[in-house]
């Protein structure tokens, strides 16, 4: 499967972390911390993802200079909440939180600016596996990947020549009782209808479409033709060294433009 990337996991000594390389494992993950296996990873320049649970551990791995690490078992160690903890202390490391993890809170931990991705078998089940029960766990991952990603709409924007057409747009949606609130460079009817001052993004206007996170949505939407518009992105931070807050993509649907703002 070309899109698939291929590691080894539950890798306990540098034995075995050997014979995973060696048979095509393209990176490292363990359920502890075993010095060993992360030095043995760094000098042959395999990419791994020890497992801790508590500061000391992370400590550890920092001063190895590894900071992508695995949260194991994280619904019994906390889960998202412990690691909005270890954000603090840690801000430099990402976590990949398994164990527990689900369809139901996969979404909660795709929030979070120090996730680097989530791990569970919730998918694959040996049961489903044995069965050849290939449609439910197709279906399974499809409703993983929707819950992680959680699009959902935000707002519509309707372009407008100028304001006075903006205003006149505007007081159609009086009648609902869409009281305007007048902005700069737009009009909101409702916080769920932007009236644009002039023409702005696509055709008709664009759509807002929320998402846990801009970065992932952008890497799984570009499968499908999506790509982000250089020079259109907002970031919830430093420009260029936290995450995006906002892009627009390059293609319209039905008319409108696109854009992805984070939750």
């Amino acid at each position: 499967e070309p899109d698939m990337l291929v590691g080894a996991g539950t890798v306990l000594n540098v034995e075995q972390a050997e014979k995973a390389v060696k048979a095509g494992a393209k990176f490292i993950v363990s359920p502890g911390y075993n010095p060993d296996v992360v030095d043995w990873c760094i000098k042959n320049n395999v990419p791994t993802m020890p497992g801790i649970s508590n500061p000391s551990e992370i400590t550890a791995c920092i001063n190895k200079g590894v900071t992508h690490l695995k949260l194991f078992p994280a619904e019994r160690k906390g889960g998202y909440k412990i690691i909005d903890d270890f954000g603090g202390p840690f801000p430099q490391c990402t976590f990949m939180p398994t164990g527990g993890v689900t369809t139901e809170n996969v979404g909660e931990y795709a929030k979070r600016k120090n996730i680097l991705c989530m791990g569970g078998t919730w998918m694959v089940k040996k049961p489903l596996i044995e069965g050849c029960k290939w449609d439910e766990i197709t279906q399974i991952c499809k409703d993983a990947v929707k819950a992680m990603h959680n699009f959902h709409i935000d707002h519509w924007g309707i372009n407008a020549k100028n304001p006075d057409d903006a205003a006149k747009i505007a007081e159609g949606f009086d009648p609902f009782g869409f009281a305007a609130k007048v902005g700069n460079s737009s009009i909101f009817a409702s916080d769920q209808i932007e009236i644009m001052k002039q023409d702005g993004r696509g055709t008709h206007g664009h759509i807002s479409v929320v998402c846990n996170n801009v970065e992932r949505a952008l890497a799984y939407l570009e499968k499908f033709g999506f790509k982000p518009v250089a020079g259109t992105e907002k970031w919830t931070g430093k420009e260029n060294a936290s995450p995006l807050k906002v892009v627009y993509l390059d293609k319209e649907v039905g008319g409108f433009a696109i854009h992805l703002k984070r939750a």
